[in-house]
Protein backbone atom coordinates (compact mmCIF):
# COMPACT_ATOMS: atom_id res chain seq x y z
CA UNK A 1 0.00 0.00 0.00
CA UNK A 2 1.64 3.60 -0.98
CA UNK A 3 1.90 5.46 2.06
CA UNK A 4 -0.01 8.48 1.18
CA UNK A 5 -3.01 6.15 0.69
CA UNK A 6 -2.19 4.74 4.18
CA UNK A 7 -2.23 8.16 5.50
CA UNK A 8 -5.19 9.44 3.53
CA UNK A 9 -7.28 6.65 4.83
CA UNK A 10 -6.76 6.68 8.18
CA UNK A 11 -9.51 8.00 10.55
CA UNK A 12 -10.93 8.09 13.69
CA UNK A 13 -13.37 5.60 13.26
CA UNK A 14 -15.78 4.57 15.82
CA UNK A 15 -17.19 0.98 14.63
CA UNK A 16 -15.43 -1.46 15.62
CA UNK A 17 -15.65 -5.42 15.79
CA UNK A 18 -14.88 -7.33 18.75
CA UNK A 19 -12.86 -10.14 16.81
CA UNK A 20 -9.35 -10.52 18.38
CA UNK A 21 -6.23 -8.95 16.84
CA UNK A 22 -3.28 -11.28 16.36
CA UNK A 23 -0.58 -11.23 18.50
CA UNK A 24 1.88 -11.17 15.49
CA UNK A 25 -0.19 -8.41 13.96
CA UNK A 26 0.16 -6.28 17.12
CA UNK A 27 3.82 -7.18 17.31
CA UNK A 28 4.37 -5.62 13.64
CA UNK A 29 2.45 -2.39 14.90
CA UNK A 30 4.76 -1.62 17.70
CA UNK A 31 7.77 -2.89 15.42
CA UNK A 32 5.87 -0.13 13.34
CA UNK A 33 6.64 2.42 16.14
CA UNK A 34 9.94 1.80 16.53
CA UNK A 35 11.06 2.18 13.63
CA UNK A 36 10.02 6.49 14.16
CA UNK A 37 13.19 9.36 14.40
CA UNK A 38 14.25 9.42 17.53
CA UNK A 39 16.49 12.48 18.49
CA UNK A 40 20.11 11.18 19.77
CA UNK A 41 17.83 7.61 19.64
CA UNK A 42 16.62 7.89 23.22
CA UNK A 43 13.23 6.38 21.82
CA UNK A 44 10.95 8.26 24.57
CA UNK A 45 8.35 5.54 23.85
CA UNK A 46 6.44 2.74 25.39
CA UNK A 47 3.02 1.08 24.52
CA UNK A 48 1.87 -1.27 26.72
CA UNK A 49 -0.75 -3.21 24.42
CA UNK A 50 -4.11 -4.53 26.38
CA UNK A 51 -5.64 -7.41 25.17
CA UNK A 52 -6.45 -10.07 28.30
CA UNK A 53 -10.09 -9.94 29.06
CA UNK A 54 -9.41 -9.14 32.85
CA UNK A 55 -7.03 -6.08 32.48
CA UNK A 56 -9.00 -5.09 29.46
CA UNK A 57 -12.30 -4.66 31.43
CA UNK A 58 -10.40 -2.59 34.07
CA UNK A 59 -9.22 -0.42 31.40
CA UNK A 60 -12.86 -0.09 29.85
CA UNK A 61 -14.11 1.19 33.17
CA UNK A 62 -11.73 4.03 32.82
CA UNK A 63 -13.33 5.55 29.57
CA UNK A 64 -15.40 8.59 29.58
CA UNK A 65 -18.97 8.12 28.74
CA UNK A 66 -18.45 9.54 25.11
CA UNK A 67 -16.17 6.82 24.70
CA UNK A 68 -18.77 4.20 24.90
CA UNK A 69 -18.00 2.77 21.64
CA UNK A 70 -14.49 2.13 22.46
CA UNK A 71 -15.81 -0.78 24.80
CA UNK A 72 -16.09 -3.14 22.06
CA UNK A 73 -12.21 -3.00 20.59
CA UNK A 74 -10.36 -6.02 21.19
CA UNK A 75 -7.63 -4.35 22.00
CA UNK A 76 -6.36 -0.89 24.04
CA UNK A 77 -3.41 0.43 23.94
CA UNK A 78 -1.60 2.84 26.23
CA UNK A 79 0.62 5.33 25.10
CA UNK A 80 3.18 6.23 27.49
CA UNK A 81 6.10 9.08 27.57
CA UNK A 82 8.28 10.59 30.04
CA UNK A 83 10.08 14.06 29.06
CA UNK A 84 13.26 12.76 30.87
CA UNK A 85 13.83 9.70 28.07
CA UNK A 86 14.06 12.20 25.45
CA UNK A 87 16.33 15.28 24.57
CA UNK A 88 16.02 18.51 25.74
CA UNK A 89 16.92 21.49 24.32
CA UNK A 90 16.95 24.85 26.62
CA UNK A 91 12.69 24.51 27.17
CA UNK A 92 12.36 21.96 23.80
CA UNK A 93 11.59 18.70 25.44
CA UNK A 94 11.26 16.45 22.29
CA UNK A 95 9.59 13.09 23.99
CA UNK A 96 6.12 14.54 23.20
CA UNK A 97 6.85 14.93 19.60
CA UNK A 98 8.62 11.91 19.04
CA UNK A 99 5.71 10.23 21.00
CA UNK A 100 3.70 11.69 18.72
CA UNK A 101 6.00 10.43 15.32
CA UNK A 102 6.25 6.83 17.28
CA UNK A 103 2.09 6.53 17.22
CA UNK A 104 1.82 7.82 13.60
CA UNK A 105 3.83 4.91 12.40
CA UNK A 106 2.15 2.81 14.37
CA UNK A 107 -1.35 4.06 12.99
CA UNK A 108 -0.15 3.53 9.30
CA UNK A 109 0.55 0.23 10.03
CA UNK A 110 -2.34 -1.13 11.98
CA UNK A 111 -4.14 1.06 8.44
CA UNK A 112 -2.16 -1.18 5.90
CA UNK A 113 -3.17 -4.55 8.19
CA UNK A 114 -6.87 -3.49 7.56
CA UNK A 115 -7.15 -2.46 11.09
CA UNK A 116 -8.69 1.14 12.92
CA UNK A 117 -7.00 2.91 15.19
CA UNK A 118 -8.99 5.64 17.19
CA UNK A 119 -6.70 7.67 20.08
CA UNK A 120 -8.54 8.72 22.55
CA UNK A 121 -7.89 11.50 25.63
CA UNK A 122 -11.35 10.69 27.43
CA UNK A 123 -10.25 8.30 30.38
CA UNK A 124 -9.61 8.41 33.96
CA UNK A 125 -5.79 8.51 33.80
CA UNK A 126 -4.63 7.90 37.43
CA UNK A 127 -6.58 4.79 36.97
CA UNK A 128 -5.55 3.66 33.88
CA UNK A 129 -1.94 3.95 35.25
CA UNK A 130 -2.78 2.32 38.35
CA UNK A 131 -4.17 -0.54 36.14
CA UNK A 132 -1.48 -0.91 34.16
CA UNK A 133 1.59 -0.02 36.70
CA UNK A 134 2.72 2.77 34.81
CA UNK A 135 4.28 4.80 36.96
CA UNK A 136 3.08 8.33 38.38
CA UNK A 137 6.17 10.66 36.93
CA UNK A 138 5.43 8.84 33.38
CA UNK A 139 2.64 10.45 31.20
CA UNK A 140 0.27 8.23 29.71
CA UNK A 141 -0.64 10.52 26.60
CA UNK A 142 -3.35 8.71 25.01
CA UNK A 143 -5.25 5.41 24.55
CA UNK A 144 -5.23 3.92 21.32
CA UNK A 145 -8.22 1.42 20.88
CA UNK A 146 -7.66 -0.45 18.53
CA UNK A 147 -9.35 -3.70 15.83
CA UNK A 148 -10.70 -4.41 12.85
CA UNK A 149 -13.92 -2.62 11.25
CA UNK A 150 -17.05 -3.52 12.80
CA UNK A 151 -20.95 -2.79 12.62
CA UNK A 152 -21.60 0.67 13.21
CA UNK A 153 -25.47 0.05 14.58
CA UNK A 154 -24.64 0.43 18.18
CA UNK A 155 -22.93 4.44 17.59
CA UNK A 156 -25.29 7.53 18.24
CA UNK A 157 -26.17 9.26 15.10
CA UNK A 158 -23.11 11.79 15.65
CA UNK A 159 -21.11 9.40 15.69
CA UNK A 160 -22.55 6.83 12.70
CA UNK A 161 -22.57 10.43 10.47
CA UNK A 162 -18.99 10.77 11.47
CA UNK A 163 -17.87 7.23 10.42
CA UNK A 164 -19.32 7.81 6.79
CA UNK A 165 -18.78 11.73 6.51
CA UNK A 166 -16.27 13.89 4.42
CA UNK A 167 -13.08 13.84 5.70
CA UNK A 168 -12.53 17.12 6.71
CA UNK A 169 -9.19 18.89 6.93
CA UNK A 170 -7.82 22.64 6.81
CA UNK A 171 -6.35 23.86 3.68
CA UNK A 172 -2.78 23.20 3.23
CA UNK A 173 -2.20 27.07 2.67
CA UNK A 174 -3.69 27.78 6.40
CA UNK A 175 -0.97 24.83 7.56
CA UNK A 176 1.92 25.33 5.40
CA UNK A 177 4.03 28.47 4.21
CA UNK A 178 7.33 28.81 2.50
CA UNK A 179 10.09 30.96 3.94
CA UNK A 180 7.98 32.70 6.57
CA UNK A 181 5.26 32.52 8.87
CA UNK A 182 2.20 34.15 7.51
CA UNK A 183 -1.06 35.52 8.52
CA UNK A 184 -2.79 32.52 6.95
CA UNK A 185 -1.18 30.00 9.34
CA UNK A 186 -2.53 32.05 12.45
Amino acid sequence: MALMKALEQRRAFRAFDTRPVAQETLLRLAEAATTAPSAMNNQPWRFVTVQDETVLTALRETLAPGNYWAKKAPVLVAVVTNATWGMTLGDRQYAPFELGMATMAYQTQAVSEGLYVHPIAGFNVDAAKEILHIAKEDTLMVLLVVGYPGDSTHLSDKHKESETGKRIRKPLDAVHAFDAFTTKLQ
